[in-house]
């Protein structure tokens, strides 16, 4: 789809309603396009090739979905994937893997959900020119919604690809404790999943699999902007998540305690989390976030 204002062009896709991320940033162009009405130049967003036939400037924006900290033994990594210096619990370093890495690389901005992710890639000195392209954009997608009450769903999953064993048998358990739990994996629709997150206690989140371990930010901080405490496995480098600390973290084995832990002493755990001190930090990822992608996009010009 074209967008045109004045002298500005701007080409993205629209047939994917249900990515809000995606969706999130097109606004965030749009909105850097109406600020900035006299500039001449065209911008695409994860269509590197689109020809719009004029003599403006194209500035070419990506985005970066998948996790970069993956462990050697990860799902279709190539041999020569490089490691970074980001260490993993035995000693051994984590692979630096970039899905679609020539795509990304013949963007001028490249945007990740992750800053896990851009730490990881910056430590490898393979990728210093792809990492100056790089830049963290929250997976801030909803205004903030911190009441408590009349929230009749205790325990929240939205796993997707339930035949990773690691999801079946977190389930499983939960399952043979009689937990008042429930897995939602066919809701994507932003206003729907919304619903959703509002009437939500608690959420679960895991890593997928055991050798992918970026952690999920695009899952957790929309939950988190919905009111829902957050209980999640622990992910390397979660120290420079914006938000770490109002995540309630945990390991894999010991994560199903921790929830029964949560669920019981529910009124104390989010007051911890969402008390007016602390919750000023949501209101700012907006904000940060345009601004962001704003002064990136000017300094391309």
């Amino acid at each position: 789809m074209i967008f045109k204002y004045n002298q500005i062009y701007f080409y993205y896709n629209d047939t994917d309603p249900d990515n809000s991320y995606y969706n999130m940033i097109v606004e965030h162009i749009k909105n850097f396009i109406y600020d900035n009405p006299t500039i001449n130049i065209n911008i695409t967003l994860c269509n590197n090739n689109y020809n719009f036939m004029n003599t403006n400037k194209t500035i070419k924006i990506n985005i970066n979905y998948k996790h970069t900290l993956v462990k050697k033994e990860g799902i279709s990594t190539l041999l020569d994937t490089p490691y970074g210096e980001v260490e993993v619990d035995d000693n051994n370093k984590y692979l630096v893997k970039i899905d679609r890495y020539d795509e990304l690389n013949d963007s001028d901005i490249v945007i990740d959900y992750s800053i896990p992710n851009i730490i990881n890639v910056n430590t490898c000195n393979l990728y210093n020119n792809f990492s100056k392209k790089y830049i963290y954009i929250s997976s801030s997608i909803y205004d903030t919604y911190f009441i408590k009450d009349n929230r009749n769903i205790p325990i929240l999953t939205t796993f997707i690809g339930l035949s990773y064993s690691r999801y079946n048998n977190l389930l499983s358990n939960i399952s043979n404790l009689k937990l008042p739990h429930i897995n939602v994996n066919n809701c994507f629709n932003k206003d729907n999943l919304q619903i959703l997150y509002k009437n939500t206690k608690i959420m679960i989140n895991i890593h997928q699999t055991e050798d992918q371990h970026t952690f999920e930010e695009l899952r957790v901080l929309p939950a988190l902007e919905c009111g829902i405490i957050t209980i999640c496995e622990n992910s390397p480098l979660s120290e420079s998540v914006p938000y770490h600390d109002y995540i309630i973290w945990s390991s894999y084995d010991n994560i199903i305690q921790k929830t029964i832990e949560v669920l019981n002493n529910y009124d104390y755990y989010h007051d911890l989390i969402f008390v007016k001190e602390k919750i000023y930090k949501f209101y700012e990822f907006h904000n940060i976030n345009y601004l962001k992608l704003s002064n990136t996009i000017k300094q391309n010009l």
